[in-house]
């Protein structure tokens, strides 16, 4: 059976109580792709994003990627952001080994972008977003990558549905539904953020110079 994802999420938040809102925990890849995602959840949740990206190979860019989460975590907190939240927008950053990455990725370094590289791609940072919520009380964890038209959403979906446990539940999403990666590209240009044109890792580097 096909889920519609996006209707998932909406009947998460019809179930909602503003006034004690879940916590989320929302694993980020990037500051423009969490733009549109937080317009749908900082009215309905108690969101910490988690900056989890081993797959960001190159050291600057994964801090480069960073700083500009913080740019946006700054704007939503200093209410320069368009829409207000219900709690402090908070940022937890794990610290970054992309040899942890590179273990995952082993044997697969020539599979084609989307394929079976990526899929354990996303198994590895959801595991570690599911695993820091379960260790720090969330009630909920999910991610901001459904909102890309290159990623997969119901291969991620499922990743987050098999993760999930009696305490701490996937949040069910496909972000790129109602036009969202298209405000997510006026969101980063309002704000200024930095746009990069890969996922992270050095194999999809390695198909923009071809």
């Amino acid at each position: 059976m096909n889920l519609n994802y996006d209707k998932e999420l909406e009947k998460i938040k019809s179930g909602i109580d503003v006034n004690n809102p879940p916590r989320l925990l929302l694993q980020v890849c990037c500051a423009p792709c969490a733009t549109y995602c937080l317009t749908r959840l900082l009215r309905h949740f108690d969101v910490t994003l988690y900056y989890a990206n081993d797959n960001i190979t190159d050291q600057a860019e994964w801090q480069k990627r960073l700083e500009q989460v913080q740019k946006l975590v700054d704007a939503v907190n200093g209410n320069k952001f368009e829409i207000s939240a219900i709690r402090p927008l908070r940022l937890v950053v794990q610290e970054h080994n992309a040899s942890r990455f590179f273990a995952a990725a082993k044997g697969l370094e020539r599979e084609k972008e989307g394929g079976a590289r990526c899929e354990q791609c996303f198994v590895l940072r959801l595991a570690d977003a599911q695993k820091y919520a379960t260790e720090h009380g969330f009630h909920y964890f999910g991610t901001t990558l459904t909102v890309s038209p290159y990623k997969n959403s119901k291969l991620l979906n499922e990743i987050g549905l098999s993760l999930q446990t009696d305490n701490v539940k996937w949040l069910s999403s496909d972000f790129k539904k109602q036009n969202g990666y298209n405000e997510s590209i006026r969101l980063s240009q309002c704000y200024g953020l930095y746009r990069q044109h890969y996922c992270g890792c050095t194999y999809s580097a390695q198909t923009l110079d071809k």
